[in-house]
Protein backbone atom coordinates (compact mmCIF):
# COMPACT_ATOMS: atom_id res chain seq x y z
CA UNK A 1 0.00 0.00 0.00
CA UNK A 2 3.07 2.51 1.11
CA UNK A 3 4.25 2.10 -3.08
CA UNK A 4 1.11 3.09 -4.28
CA UNK A 5 0.56 5.53 -1.86
CA UNK A 6 4.43 7.07 -3.38
CA UNK A 7 3.72 6.53 -6.60
CA UNK A 8 0.29 8.16 -6.59
CA UNK A 9 1.85 11.24 -5.40
CA UNK A 10 3.35 12.10 -8.42
CA UNK A 11 0.00 12.67 -10.19
CA UNK A 12 -1.05 14.70 -7.24
CA UNK A 13 1.47 17.05 -6.55
CA UNK A 14 4.58 18.01 -7.90
CA UNK A 15 7.10 15.23 -7.05
CA UNK A 16 10.29 16.12 -4.40
CA UNK A 17 11.82 13.46 -3.56
CA UNK A 18 11.31 4.80 8.00
CA UNK A 19 9.63 -2.08 14.03
CA UNK A 20 8.62 -4.16 16.72
CA UNK A 21 9.94 -3.79 20.94
CA UNK A 22 13.60 -5.35 20.33
CA UNK A 23 14.82 -2.17 22.05
CA UNK A 24 18.39 -2.10 22.85
CA UNK A 25 20.02 -0.17 24.48
CA UNK A 26 23.77 1.11 24.15
CA UNK A 27 25.96 0.89 27.61
CA UNK A 28 26.16 4.81 27.24
CA UNK A 29 22.51 5.16 27.52
CA UNK A 30 21.22 6.07 30.50
CA UNK A 31 17.36 5.51 30.38
CA UNK A 32 14.48 6.91 32.63
CA UNK A 33 10.60 6.78 33.27
CA UNK A 34 8.75 9.42 32.52
CA UNK A 35 5.36 9.74 33.82
CA UNK A 36 2.23 10.72 32.05
CA UNK A 37 0.63 13.56 32.13
CA UNK A 38 -2.93 14.23 30.45
CA UNK A 39 -3.38 12.48 28.22
CA UNK A 40 0.20 11.73 27.28
CA UNK A 41 1.93 8.39 27.91
CA UNK A 42 4.65 7.25 30.14
CA UNK A 43 7.49 6.76 28.18
CA UNK A 44 11.10 6.73 28.51
CA UNK A 45 13.47 9.35 28.35
CA UNK A 46 17.24 8.26 26.94
CA UNK A 47 20.12 9.83 27.09
CA UNK A 48 21.98 9.67 23.63
CA UNK A 49 25.85 9.76 23.92
CA UNK A 50 26.21 13.18 23.01
CA UNK A 51 24.16 13.76 26.32
CA UNK A 52 21.03 15.50 24.30
CA UNK A 53 17.90 13.38 25.14
CA UNK A 54 16.01 11.73 22.32
CA UNK A 55 12.80 10.33 21.12
CA UNK A 56 11.27 8.53 18.46
CA UNK A 57 7.50 9.42 17.29
CA UNK A 58 6.37 7.61 13.86
CA UNK A 59 3.32 6.91 12.58
CA UNK A 60 3.32 3.10 10.40
CA UNK A 61 0.61 1.89 8.48
CA UNK A 62 1.95 -1.22 7.49
CA UNK A 63 5.09 -1.92 9.81
CA UNK A 64 7.90 -0.91 7.43
CA UNK A 65 7.99 2.54 9.06
CA UNK A 66 8.17 1.00 12.22
CA UNK A 67 10.93 -1.46 11.31
CA UNK A 68 12.71 1.57 10.06
CA UNK A 69 12.34 3.71 13.83
CA UNK A 70 13.01 0.24 15.96
CA UNK A 71 16.66 0.86 13.88
CA UNK A 72 16.81 4.17 14.72
CA UNK A 73 16.12 3.52 18.43
CA UNK A 74 18.81 0.28 18.57
CA UNK A 75 21.25 3.14 17.48
CA UNK A 76 20.55 6.73 19.33
CA UNK A 77 19.19 5.00 22.15
CA UNK A 78 15.81 6.55 22.12
CA UNK A 79 12.45 5.56 23.49
CA UNK A 80 9.76 5.25 21.04
CA UNK A 81 6.57 6.46 20.58
CA UNK A 82 4.05 5.01 17.89
CA UNK A 83 0.99 7.17 16.79
CA UNK A 84 -1.99 4.94 16.56
CA UNK A 85 -5.17 6.37 14.46
CA UNK A 86 -8.43 6.44 16.51
CA UNK A 87 -10.07 5.22 13.30
CA UNK A 88 -7.30 2.89 11.48
CA UNK A 89 -7.36 3.48 7.58
CA UNK A 90 -9.80 0.80 5.88
CA UNK A 91 -7.80 -2.30 4.68
CA UNK A 92 -8.89 -1.82 1.06
CA UNK A 93 -7.10 0.49 -1.18
CA UNK A 94 -9.65 2.26 -2.34
CA UNK A 95 -11.19 3.20 0.67
CA UNK A 96 -7.76 4.33 2.17
CA UNK A 97 -7.43 6.39 -1.23
CA UNK A 98 -10.67 8.03 -1.05
CA UNK A 99 -10.20 8.67 2.80
CA UNK A 100 -6.64 10.12 2.35
CA UNK A 101 -7.55 12.47 0.31
CA UNK A 102 -10.23 13.75 1.56
CA UNK A 103 -8.81 14.54 4.72
CA UNK A 104 -5.68 16.33 2.18
CA UNK A 105 -8.50 18.33 0.20
CA UNK A 106 -10.78 19.02 3.64
CA UNK A 107 -7.25 19.49 5.74
CA UNK A 108 -9.58 17.26 8.23
CA UNK A 109 -6.60 15.62 9.71
CA UNK A 110 -7.65 11.98 11.53
CA UNK A 111 -7.86 11.95 15.37
CA UNK A 112 -4.96 9.81 17.15
CA UNK A 113 -5.40 8.13 20.16
CA UNK A 114 -3.13 10.39 22.10
CA UNK A 115 -2.17 13.39 20.07
CA UNK A 116 -0.73 15.80 22.67
CA UNK A 117 2.69 14.07 23.92
CA UNK A 118 4.61 15.39 27.03
CA UNK A 119 7.39 15.91 24.91
CA UNK A 120 9.40 18.31 27.16
CA UNK A 121 12.13 16.22 28.82
CA UNK A 122 13.71 15.58 25.04
CA UNK A 123 15.27 18.20 23.14
CA UNK A 124 15.48 15.73 19.65
CA UNK A 125 12.50 14.73 18.29
CA UNK A 126 13.31 12.09 15.18
CA UNK A 127 10.21 11.83 13.09
CA UNK A 128 9.12 9.01 11.29
CA UNK A 129 6.01 8.92 8.47
CA UNK A 130 5.33 6.73 5.35
CA UNK A 131 5.21 8.87 2.22
CA UNK A 132 1.09 9.43 1.38
CA UNK A 133 0.34 11.52 -1.77
CA UNK A 134 3.91 13.55 -1.81
CA UNK A 135 3.97 14.50 1.93
CA UNK A 136 3.96 12.87 4.89
CA UNK A 137 0.88 10.74 5.73
CA UNK A 138 -1.73 12.70 7.36
CA UNK A 139 -1.72 11.27 11.14
CA UNK A 140 1.40 13.58 11.17
CA UNK A 141 -0.62 16.75 10.80
CA UNK A 142 -2.42 15.88 13.81
CA UNK A 143 0.67 15.35 15.49
CA UNK A 144 2.60 18.59 14.31
CA UNK A 145 -0.79 20.59 14.98
CA UNK A 146 -0.71 19.62 18.82
CA UNK A 147 2.41 19.61 19.76
CA UNK A 148 4.83 22.48 20.10
CA UNK A 149 8.26 21.65 18.96
CA UNK A 150 10.13 24.95 19.08
CA UNK A 151 13.67 24.74 20.10
CA UNK A 152 14.16 21.32 19.28
CA UNK A 153 15.99 19.22 17.11
CA UNK A 154 13.73 17.58 14.42
CA UNK A 155 14.96 14.63 12.35
CA UNK A 156 13.11 13.35 9.40
CA UNK A 157 12.79 10.06 8.67
CA UNK A 158 10.19 8.49 5.88
CA UNK A 159 9.84 5.82 3.96
CA UNK A 160 8.38 5.72 0.64
CA UNK A 161 7.53 4.28 -3.06
CA UNK A 162 9.05 6.47 -4.89
CA UNK A 163 10.12 10.01 -3.34
CA UNK A 164 8.49 11.84 -0.95
CA UNK A 165 11.62 12.53 1.61
CA UNK A 166 12.82 16.15 0.58
CA UNK A 167 9.10 17.59 0.05
CA UNK A 168 7.96 16.39 3.29
CA UNK A 169 11.20 17.45 5.95
CA UNK A 170 10.14 20.83 3.54
CA UNK A 171 6.77 20.74 5.22
CA UNK A 172 7.95 19.74 8.55
CA UNK A 173 10.18 22.73 8.58
CA UNK A 174 7.55 25.01 7.22
CA UNK A 175 5.19 24.12 9.83
CA UNK A 176 8.00 24.20 12.50
CA UNK A 177 9.66 27.01 12.10
CA UNK A 178 10.72 27.38 15.30
CA UNK A 179 12.39 24.20 15.52
CA UNK A 180 15.77 23.02 13.89
CA UNK A 181 14.95 20.27 10.95
CA UNK A 182 18.10 18.58 9.94
CA UNK A 183 19.17 16.30 7.14
CA UNK A 184 16.19 13.82 6.45
CA UNK A 185 16.27 10.01 5.45
CA UNK A 186 14.29 7.95 3.58
CA UNK A 187 14.26 4.68 1.86
CA UNK A 188 11.84 3.10 -0.83
CA UNK A 189 9.47 0.54 1.18
CA UNK A 190 10.08 -2.08 -1.47
CA UNK A 191 14.21 -2.11 -0.32
CA UNK A 192 13.13 -2.62 3.40
CA UNK A 193 10.74 -5.95 2.45
CA UNK A 194 12.94 -7.26 -0.17
CA UNK A 195 15.60 -7.18 2.12
CA UNK A 196 17.54 -5.16 -0.46
CA UNK A 197 18.51 -2.46 1.78
CA UNK A 198 20.68 -2.54 4.74
CA UNK A 199 18.67 0.08 6.97
CA UNK A 200 20.86 -0.58 9.85
CA UNK A 201 24.05 0.66 7.87
CA UNK A 202 22.20 2.87 6.11
CA UNK A 203 20.54 4.78 9.07
CA UNK A 204 24.65 5.00 10.92
CA UNK A 205 25.67 6.20 7.80
CA UNK A 206 22.88 8.72 8.04
CA UNK A 207 22.92 9.39 11.60
CA UNK A 208 26.80 10.30 11.45
CA UNK A 209 26.41 13.07 8.62
CA UNK A 210 23.33 14.36 10.51
CA UNK A 211 25.58 14.57 13.60
CA UNK A 212 27.84 16.10 11.38
CA UNK A 213 25.63 19.20 10.33
CA UNK A 214 25.47 17.47 6.59
CA UNK A 215 23.31 18.86 4.58
CA UNK A 216 21.63 17.57 0.88
CA UNK A 217 23.28 19.57 -1.07
CA UNK A 218 27.22 18.74 0.81
CA UNK A 219 25.87 15.05 0.14
CA UNK A 220 25.29 15.52 -3.78
CA UNK A 221 29.15 15.62 -4.02
CA UNK A 222 31.23 13.12 -5.48
CA UNK A 223 28.77 12.63 -8.66
CA UNK A 224 30.56 13.17 -12.42
CA UNK A 225 29.85 15.78 -14.77
CA UNK A 226 26.55 15.07 -16.73
CA UNK A 227 26.92 13.19 -20.00
CA UNK A 228 25.14 11.26 -22.68
CA UNK A 229 23.65 7.86 -21.79
CA UNK A 230 25.50 4.66 -23.14
CA UNK A 231 23.83 1.71 -23.87
CA UNK A 232 24.95 0.04 -20.61
CA UNK A 233 23.50 3.06 -18.72
CA UNK A 234 20.24 2.42 -20.62
CA UNK A 235 19.95 -1.44 -19.52
CA UNK A 236 20.89 -0.42 -16.05
CA UNK A 237 17.71 2.35 -16.44
CA UNK A 238 15.46 -0.38 -17.72
CA UNK A 239 16.42 -3.03 -15.16
CA UNK A 240 15.40 -0.43 -12.48
CA UNK A 241 12.60 0.94 -13.65
CA UNK A 242 11.02 -2.21 -15.16
CA UNK A 243 8.16 -1.67 -12.24
CA UNK A 244 7.63 1.88 -12.86
CA UNK A 245 6.21 2.15 -16.28
CA UNK A 246 3.39 4.62 -15.71
CA UNK A 247 5.68 6.98 -14.32
CA UNK A 248 6.74 7.32 -18.26
CA UNK A 249 10.62 8.35 -17.38
CA UNK A 250 12.67 8.93 -20.33
CA UNK A 251 16.34 9.59 -18.99
CA UNK A 252 18.24 12.03 -20.69
CA UNK A 253 21.86 12.20 -19.62
CA UNK A 254 23.35 10.53 -16.55
CA UNK A 255 25.88 11.22 -14.15
CA UNK A 256 27.32 8.76 -11.45
CA UNK A 257 29.41 8.32 -8.19
CA UNK A 258 31.54 5.40 -7.45
CA UNK A 259 30.92 3.76 -3.83
CA UNK A 260 30.66 0.40 -2.98
CA UNK A 261 28.69 -0.25 -6.03
CA UNK A 262 27.74 2.65 -8.42
CA UNK A 263 25.14 5.02 -8.00
CA UNK A 264 23.55 7.13 -11.19
CA UNK A 265 21.80 10.22 -11.12
CA UNK A 266 19.62 10.56 -14.59
CA UNK A 267 18.14 13.41 -15.19
CA UNK A 268 14.72 12.69 -17.29
CA UNK A 269 11.22 13.64 -18.09
CA UNK A 270 8.33 12.70 -16.99
CA UNK A 271 4.74 12.92 -17.17
CA UNK A 272 2.65 10.29 -14.98
CA UNK A 273 -0.84 9.77 -14.92
CA UNK A 274 -1.52 12.05 -17.61
CA UNK A 275 -0.18 15.17 -15.54
CA UNK A 276 2.17 17.54 -16.66
CA UNK A 277 5.37 16.74 -17.77
CA UNK A 278 8.13 17.37 -15.00
CA UNK A 279 12.01 17.61 -14.87
CA UNK A 280 12.95 14.63 -11.99
CA UNK A 281 16.55 13.77 -10.99
CA UNK A 282 15.96 9.59 -11.01
CA UNK A 283 18.59 7.99 -8.09
CA UNK A 284 19.57 4.54 -8.76
CA UNK A 285 22.15 1.73 -7.10
CA UNK A 286 23.50 -0.67 -9.18
CA UNK A 287 25.75 -2.94 -7.20
CA UNK A 288 29.02 -4.89 -7.30
CA UNK A 289 28.75 -7.57 -9.53
CA UNK A 290 26.83 -11.05 -8.68
CA UNK A 291 25.36 -8.92 -5.73
CA UNK A 292 22.00 -7.83 -6.84
CA UNK A 293 20.21 -6.24 -9.67
CA UNK A 294 19.79 -2.56 -10.03
CA UNK A 295 17.46 -0.71 -7.82
CA UNK A 296 15.51 2.65 -7.81
CA UNK A 297 15.87 4.77 -5.22
CA UNK A 298 13.88 7.72 -5.93
CA UNK A 299 12.50 9.83 -7.53
CA UNK A 300 12.84 13.68 -6.98
CA UNK A 301 11.85 17.31 -8.66
CA UNK A 302 14.78 18.70 -10.45
CA UNK A 303 16.06 21.19 -7.81
CA UNK A 304 14.79 19.81 -4.31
Amino acid sequence: MNKIFGLLALATVSLAALVGCNEQKSSETAAKTVPATGNSPAVETAATPNGSKSVIVFYSQTGTTRSVADEFAKLTGSAEIELKLVNPYPSTYDSTIARTRAERENKSWPALETAKLDLAAYDTVYLGYPIMFGTFAPPIYTFLDSNDLSGKVVVPFCTYGSGGRKASAREVAELEPNANVVLSYGVAHNRVEKGTANVAEEVSAFLADMRAGKTDAMLVGGFSESRAMTAEDSAVFAAATKDYAYLNLKPVVVSTQVVAGLNYMFACKMKAFGGAEETVQVKIFKPLPNQGEPQLISVDKQGL
